[in-house]
């Protein structure tokens, strides 16, 4: 009931004891799904929503470095010269005051306008979406006890015109190129996502596809980030192993809130926060974050939000974007350079100059280090089964 006159929610539906029952059959349909490894009351069997997330917060202060700039009198000129071409993480503050957030994005704005719609909760071990009513997600967001809560987490493109978010939103001035929407909706990956999270959920350490940059807006609640640089090894920022096993088996369960609550801590006290180059903020309402691609990050909700987020392609990511767009998705790679020929020729010119220095290079390297034609055959056979698998699995949405 505290939650629910928090979110300023009117239907008594948000009022009662607990969930009702139909919510409950369904959310515990997809849990089984969406984590099928653990059993239901493994959910919540770590107490975590009796944990004081603004002690968490306190906890990281002394590692809040981003730069902050305001939005209202900070110029696009100034984001490129200063975080997009240094790659450089930054929020920009007070970037919604033309969005009519109160009209549009409000909680009880989302349950009037989207109840009966089906959104993205989860998903299967094989890779199918998870989806339930608005209604039904909204109950679990106020009345959950799960230690890492479900997240809905959903795509959406121009051609969803019955979600009809993409017109109560603006595009941010900082923001505005994006060549891979050159290829068409329909052909490009995903890249695009609203997000309602329950306090205590969030994403694990990841790193964007395509080497893409991001921005993410906060609606409606605050979150807690933490970024590392590309230069990083994976092997480090994932922390594997290092909490203890009384605390958490990250074998096993790898989720957001664990990793601030166990893994970053002991990572911190293991490698130093200098040398890992470490950047954190939290990001509230108003605030919208930018994420150079490659750059390391994970985020945790400290309570109830709503946010949108959106991945990009501009001329100070191009080279990054498009050296790494043929190891995740071949075929894609291939609709972009045609398409890059036929409507940006200056594009398609960079991408074949960065192809021919790629090939020079790796002429060089393979001079460098010869290998017996036994070695080269065996290596070539692996690489076609490697790119072959590579290229069934990222091109499902093409």
């Amino acid at each position: 009931m505290e939650t629910a006159k928090k979110l300023k929610l009117k239907s008594s539906r948000f009022f009662e004891k607990e969930m009702s029952s139909k919510a409950q059959e369904l959310i515990e349909e997809i849990k089984l799904k969406d984590r099928s490894h653990l059993r239901l009351r493994e959910w919540y069997k770590r107490n975590h929503y009796e944990k004081c997330l603004k002690d968490l917060r306190k906890q990281y202060e002394k590692y809040f470095t981003i730069a902050k700039v305001d939005g209202r009198t900070f110029t696009a000129e100034q984001f490129v010269n200063q975080f997009e071409i240094p790659d450089i993480p930054c929020i920009i503050t007070n970037t919604t005051d033309d969005w009519n957030v109160e009209k549009y994005w409000t909680f009880e704005k989302l349950y009037q306008l989207y109840k009966e719609t089906s959104f993205k909760i989860g998903e299967d071990d094989k890779g199918k979406k998870l989806r339930l009513p608005f209604k039904y997600f909204l109950e679990y967001l106020v009345y959950n006890k799960d230690d890492s809560p479900l997240y809905l987490f959903e795509r959406y493109t121009n051609q969803q015109s019955s979600h009809n978010m993409i017109g109560r939103y603006k595009q941010h001035k900082y923001f505005q190129d994006d060549f891979l929407s050159l290829v068409g909706e329909k052909h490009r990956p995903p890249y695009r996502w609203v997000l309602v999270g329950p306090k205590r959920s969030g994403t694990t350490v990841h790193i964007d596809p395509l080497m893409t940059s991001a921005w993410n807006t906060s609606l409606q609640g605050h979150k807690l980030w933490v970024l590392f640089p590309p230069d990083i090894p994976k092997s480090i920022v994932k922390a594997k192993g290092l909490a203890a096993k009384k605390e958490i088996d990250f074998e096993v369960l790898d989720e957001s809130i664990d990793y601030f609550l166990y893994a970053l801590p002991k990572l911190i006290e293991k490698e130093g926060a200098d040398n890992l180059k470490i950047v954190m903020c939290v990001q509230g309402p108003g605030d919208t974050i930018f994420v150079p691609g490659g750059w390391w990050h994970a985020v945790l909700n400290l309570d109830n939000s709503v946010a949108l987020t959106q991945n990009f392609m501009s001329i100070n990511n191009f080279d990054k974007i498009w050296r790494q767009r043929d190891i995740e998705r071949p075929k894609f790679s291939q609709r972009l350079m045609e398409t890059f020929k036929e409507k940006r020729s200056d594009l398609y010119e960079r991408a074949l100059k960065l192809d021919e220095i790629d090939k020079n290079e790796f002429r060089v390297l393979k001079d460098a280090n010869p290998l017996s034609s036994d070695d080269s055959s065996g290596s070539s056979s692996s690489s076609s089964s490697s790119s072959s698998s590579s290229s069934s699995s990222s091109d499902d949405d093409d």
